[in-house]
């Protein structure tokens, strides 16, 4: 019983780790934070970190009967995630000043933080944080999780993957509050280089959605 808890949790991990990538997401968001008051970023992380939540969680809960409900397909939600990111990386790429954070403190914070507020959702929680990638992997975790005739195990294996989610949300929160002390370190000119890298990486990570998502459509192997 101990060495199945302990695979499922594994398996688990491995699995939606590389997905989520809670490390390369965090230091994507901090792009986003760039220029809010410490007392805003935390309520804009709380909020991250809830809707991060709820989306895992609930598409362990519910994550079939959705998909079924508006008769959607992974790779559908694949590729239109993906263009939606690369769109937004497009637009960060050209706002110079909201990636360099150069705008005076007095008009600036009010403004970034209602923008910030627009995107906390969509897409910094939802394709950026936890995408369709990661949903695709949580409801193949679940499939795998599902003993038919042992109800009591396959809640537990459920159980287990709601832990893995939780403990992905963590350390996506220790970048996300961690982050802001590792760009003040590195200067202005340095936040401005990493910005920039950071949104051509977001343009990418939006590309190998879509990529994916055109795969998966037209049964493709050489993408």
């Amino acid at each position: 019983m101990k060495e199945g808890v302990f695979y499922m949790f594994i398996s688990s991990f491995i699995a939606l780790f590389p997905v989520t990538n809670p490390i390369g997401s965090g230091l994507i968001i901090n792009g986003f934070l760039a220029g809010l008051e410490q007392s805003a970023r935390k309520s804009v992380i709380r909020r991250i970190i809830l809707n991060y939540l709820l989306i895992g969680i609930g598409s362990l809960a519910i994550g079939h009967l959705v998909l079924s409900l508006f008769d959607l397909s992974l790779p559908i939600i694949q590729l239109g995630g993906g263009l939606l990111i690369c769109r937004t990386a497009l637009q960060w790429l050209g706002d110079s000043d909201a990636s360099a954070g150069r705008v005076s403190k007095r008009n600036a914070d009010p403004i970034s933080l209602r923008a910030v507020e627009s995107r906390i959702f969509y897409p910094i929680t939802f394709p950026i944080s936890i995408g369709p990638g990661s949903v695709s992997v949580i409801l193949t975790m679940m499939a795998s999780a599902s003993i038919r005739g042992d109800w009591v195990r396959s809640l537990l294996n459920y159980a287990i993957i709601a832990v893995v989610i939780v403990l992905m949300c963590s350390i996506l929160y220790l970048f996300l509050t961690q982050g802001q002390k590792i760009i003040r370190k590195i200067g202005d000119n340095g936040s401005i280089v990493i910005n920039k890298m950071v949104a051509f990486f977001t343009f990418c990570v939006g590309i190998q959605i879509v990529v994916t998502g055109i795969a998966k459509i037209f049964h493709l192997t050489a993408l």
